[in-house]
């Protein structure tokens, strides 16, 4: 097609923009890199990729580094959304990730240095797994240094609106806003669903991790957790309300 082609032979400092919504069939990759003075602009121009032909994985695979991809909506990919898996300084903004079959968008396998910004992250449900993975966003067991949430929100996400699960690195969310997580779009709850507005890593870790200015209300199980990380989080004009089992759990500093 024209996007992969153009996604392909992409170079520094090219931008690419989508006229109409596009059904992929195949899972798109990203591979080619700008760089810091010439990043590579993907804009969705509000439009959708459909990732619902795709038989298996994920929807959009981000091995580049210094991408700017602003402005679309990502749905229905059999796995997750958006893996940002290897390099790194790419920017994520004003994109939905809705419905797919994992989380929404994932950083992990070192990509680092990533700037996720007023992005939207509902409806994401692992079927398959009775809910137990699908999280809003997940940067989580092997991301790399300095990503970066800022804006953001999950909703209605199966599992968590963000998981640090055994993530090695600091995470820094800054305005984000986790609710509903836990329930599925009818309101229901699943059979393996964590629930959390905030899972901050795991036991066996202690990793710092920064949150200001966030909002975690009316998820299934606690605003935030801690979930065994021993780190002192920091952790500053935050607020937790409505969540059904605890609104701060195992949290220090």
């Amino acid at each position: 097609s024209a996007l992969r082609s153009a996604i392909n032979n992409a170079a520094a400092g090219d931008s690419i923009k989508l006229g109409a919504n596009i059904k992929l069939t195949s899972q798109l990759q990203i591979l080619k890199s700008g760089t810091s003075s010439k990043k590579i602009n993907f804009s969705g121009n509000g439009y959708t990729l459909d990732c619902s032909g795709i038989s298996s994985g994920w929807g959009i695979k981000v091995n580049g580094s210094y991408w700017n991809i602003t402005n679309m909506t990502i749905k229905n990919a059999p796995d997750c959304g958006m893996v940002l898996q290897v390099g790194g300084n790419n920017y994520i903004a004003y994109c939905k990730f809705l419905n797919n079959g994992d989380s929404g968008l994932q950083i992990y396998n070192s990509s680092y240095g990533n700037y996720v910004y007023k992005c939207e992250s509902y409806y994401n449900y692992d079927s398959k797994n009775g809910g137990e993975n699908a999280d809003g966003y997940a940067c989580k067991l092997s991301g790399g240094k300095n990503n970066k949430f800022d804006g953001c929100i999950a909703k209605y996400n199966s599992d968590d609106g963000w998981d640090l699960y055994g993530q090695p690195y600091s995470v820094t969310m800054t305005n984000c806003e986790a609710s509903y997580n836990g329930y599925i779009s009818s309101g229901k709850t699943t059979a393996n669903g964590d629930g959390n507005g905030f899972k901050l890593g795991s036991s066996g870790q202690n990793v710092k991790h920064y949150l200001s200015n966030c909002v975690a209300k009316n998820n299934l199980a606690c605003g935030y957790d801690g979930n065994g990380n021993t780190a002192a989080m920091s952790i500053s004009n935050c607020s937790s309300s409505g969540n059904k089992k605890y609104q701060w759990y195992r949290i220090t500093g």
